[in-house]
């Protein structure tokens, strides 16, 4: 039996296709938000034009809005190898919690020690389509720490 796990996606992982693409059994299962962390563009990647990439850091008085998704163990090793663990981004059990207050555990990728950047266009739209998707309004956005809303909720 495959267990299932939950996993926090924020940044490009919140879109849908990219999560059925990297991970077909995934489910998303509802809008979450972190707790004591902001949203931050940091690195680069060739991927997103050689351009920052999203990350999340520990900040006191800041909360990241994302997707929880509901997957399994290969899923997760699928992630691992997607997100460069453990070389690029680290992995960890975190806290979230949905707009009613219930709080799931849901592993997290997140990486220390890059200098911020500037993002690519795409992924600051892709960001912003996420929000309409899952239904982030601006009023829970109000939470995020400037840098967030200046660099991902750009209207």
């Amino acid at each position: 039996m495959i267990n299932k796990l939950f996993y926090f996606a924020y940044g490009s992982n919140m879109y849908h296709k990219q999560m059925n693409k990297r991970c077909p059994s995934s489910k998303f299962l509802k809008p979450v938000y972190l707790d004591k962390y902001k949203f931050v563009y940091d690195g680069e990647s060739k991927r997103w034009d050689n351009k920052a990439v999203a990350n999340v850091l520990y900040s006191d008085g800041c909360q990241v809005w994302g997707g929880l998704f509901e997957i399994n163990e290969d899923n997760l090793a699928a992630l691992d190898c997607f997100e460069g663990h453990p070389n690029s981004y680290d992995k960890k059990m975190v806290e979230v919690q949905d707009a009613d207050g219930d709080k799931y555990e849901a592993w997290v990728y997140h990486r220390t020690n890059k200098n911020p950047g500037d993002p690519s266009d795409k992924s600051v739209s892709g960001v912003r389509s996420c929000f309409l998707h899952f239904h982030i309004t601006p009023s829970k956005k109000i939470g995020f720490c400037s840098n967030y809303q200046h660099n991902a909720c750009r209207a």
